[in-house]
């Protein structure tokens, strides 16, 4: 989309860090706990970042005419998110900082990345048979925006770490330190869906269609991204980086068309569903 172990800060809601000052008689260091920070500053910066997305995104839009890049190979808002978190970051990084998880050990980030890797292959897999079935021609490994099929590849996943390094790596972790996790995947993976307006305008059965989709790779590269922001940009990009890839091998361009926006949004809906009900009953 042009889109159990649970994290260790989940279940804290306030975050204790050293805080290093002048003892005001002595002049000696001494710590003290940082607490987290009042609901106006932290909702401020959650604003700052949708703020700052939305611009960065428009100006990546207007850029797109002029780089002389085409849009179907490479969209340039894919990397207003990422512009978004660096804005948020350098704005707040003290307040910020503390509050985000911890790494968790190599092996669970493998582990998700596999299973990331099985729910693309299921999905595309689903979305493919449906096309099929339904008497449309897969469109299959075919230049993009003037460059090879192997090109395009490539410089997607350059795109979709752009939008997971806002997403995944910076909005939902930071809404994680403050609402259950779940609660912060379901508001990321809205605004996700939200952002991508242009689905917004194609009538209510591609809008609807679309939302499900979104909302459901939403909770799967959310829940199977875990650990440190950069453990989560890797696993949610990987897995955003293969369902683009797998959507357009089945639909090309067409990934707002109809019937294929909603094969897509049926696919979405029960790759997720079953790869996290087989990680679930994995991990038990």
């Amino acid at each position: 989309m042009k889109g159990t172990a649970q994290a260790p800060c989940d279940d804290h809601p306030v975050i204790e860090q050293p805080e290093i000052h002048v003892g005001p008689a002595s002049g000696t260091l001494l710590e003290q706990p940082v607490s987290a920070p009042s609901g106006r500053i932290f909702w401020t910066l959650v604003g700052l970042y949708v703020l700052a997305t939305l611009l960065g995104s428009a100006a990546m839009l207007a850029l797109q005419p002029v780089s002389g890049i085409d849009p179907p190979a490479l969209a340039l808002v894919q990397f207003g998110p990422a512009l978004g978190a660096v804005v948020t970051w350098f704005s707040g990084r003290r307040i910020i900082k503390p509050l985000l998880p911890a790494p968790v050990p190599a092996k669970q980030v493998r582990a998700n990345l596999t299973y990331v890797l099985v729910a693309c292959l299921l999905c595309g897999l689903l979305i493919a048979g449906a096309t099929a079935f339904a008497g449309h021609d897969l469109v299959g490994p075919a230049a993009v925006g003037g460059v090879p099929f192997v090109v395009f590849f490539v410089i997607q996943l350059v795109g979709a770490t752009g939008e997971e390094i806002g997403w995944r790596g910076l909005l939902q972790p930071l809404l994680e330190s403050r609402v259950r996790r779940f609660v912060a995947i379901v508001v990321t993976g809205a605004a996700w869906a939200l952002w991508h307006v242009q689905a917004f305008g194609a009538g209510p059965v591609v809008a609807v269609s679309f939302f499900i989709s979104a909302m459901a790779f939403a909770v799967l590269l959310g829940s199977l991204g875990t650990g440190s922001c950069r453990q989560r940009i890797v696993v949610a990009a990987v897995g955003h980086w293969l369902i683009n890839a797998g959507i357009y091998l089945t639909a090309g361009d067409e990934t707002l068309g109809s019937p294929q926006v909603v094969f897509i949004a049926m696919g979405a809906v029960v790759a997720t569903a079953v790869t996290l009900a087989v990680r679930s009953w994995r991990t038990r």
